[in-house]
């Protein structure tokens, strides 16, 4: 019995003293483990997602598989919430293996917009964490993580609308001009149309205008929409009301006094 246990204990402490070599013998390999990422990629999808693709490649050069290796991603604003999130799932690198794989990210526009109305006009900061998670050979876990802030543009920077310019062109209209503003920050190009209202001092519909907007990133936009009003014979108070429609998002309305 004394034999059958002390048996035992040597192969129990054979088998962890191979454990241990196989798991410094595991680490050690990791050296040999070599990745790269390729230039990020951005661009808007069809059903007006943000897409972020990062190229992966990620060569093993040792002696023992790669098990499970993968790459997650958040992005987060200034609060700490989540905006964004992606996942890559490698199941098996070999020994002497190659993997390229594409890493995304997609972030919906119209959602996180609507959801971050102050993120239209103002600039921010937002975080990007990152996690590369992996086992070797099945048995050794490894993680690494960072995290990194970048910039976030508004396309609607320093959005303004100007004094709305009234001048008498008949006895029953007039032509009023507004002059509308504002700096696209964005990553990103937009077009769409801009919309201004006019309502006389009773709050009544008395002249709609509208015209096309395509504004590139990193662009000014500049622009007096004409708009013909019907006065009759009195002087005209009341206000505007100007929108923007674009294939990424809406913005609107924003309200500006005039004849007051």
């Amino acid at each position: 019995m004394r034999v059958a246990i002390r048996a035992l204990g040597i192969a129990s402490a054979v088998f962890w003293v191979f454990l241990i070599i196989f798991g410094v013998f595991a680490v050690l390999s990791l050296p040999n483990l070599q990745m790269s990422f390729g230039e990020m990629q951005t661009g808007i999808s069809s059903g007006n997602e943000v897409e972020l693709l990062l190229p992966i490649s990620v060569a093993n050069k040792g002696f023992l598989s790669v098990d499970d290796f993968n790459v997650s991603t958040r992005i987060v604003d200034e609060q700490g919430s989540t905006l964004a999130a992606g996942q890559t799932f490698i199941p098996e690198i070999g020994a002497g293996e190659t993997v390229n794989a594409t890493h995304q990210v997609n972030l919906g526009l119209n959602e996180f917009l609507a959801g971050h109305a102050g993120m239209i006009l103002n600039d921010s900061e937002l975080r990007v964490e990152e996690m590369v998670g992996m086992k070797v050979a099945q048995i050794v876990p490894v993680k690494a993580s960072s995290n990194v802030s970048f910039r976030w543009g508004a396309p609607l920077y320093n959005f303004a609308v100007g004094t709305p310019e009234l001048s008498l062109s008949g006895l029953n209209y007039s032509r009023m001009i507004v002059p509308v503003s504002f700096e696209n920050h964005a990553f990103f190009s937009f077009n769409g149309t801009l919309q201004v209202r006019v309502y006389n001092s009773s709050n009544l519909v008395v002249g709609v205008g509208q015209g096309p907007v395509d504004v590139q990133q990193n662009s000014v936009y500049k622009e007096k929409l004409g708009i013909d009003v019907s006065t009759g014979n009195a002087a005209l108070t009341g206000h505007i009301e100007v929108f923007l429609e674009t294939s990424v998002f809406n913005y609107g309305p924003v309200v500006i006094a005039f004849g007051v």
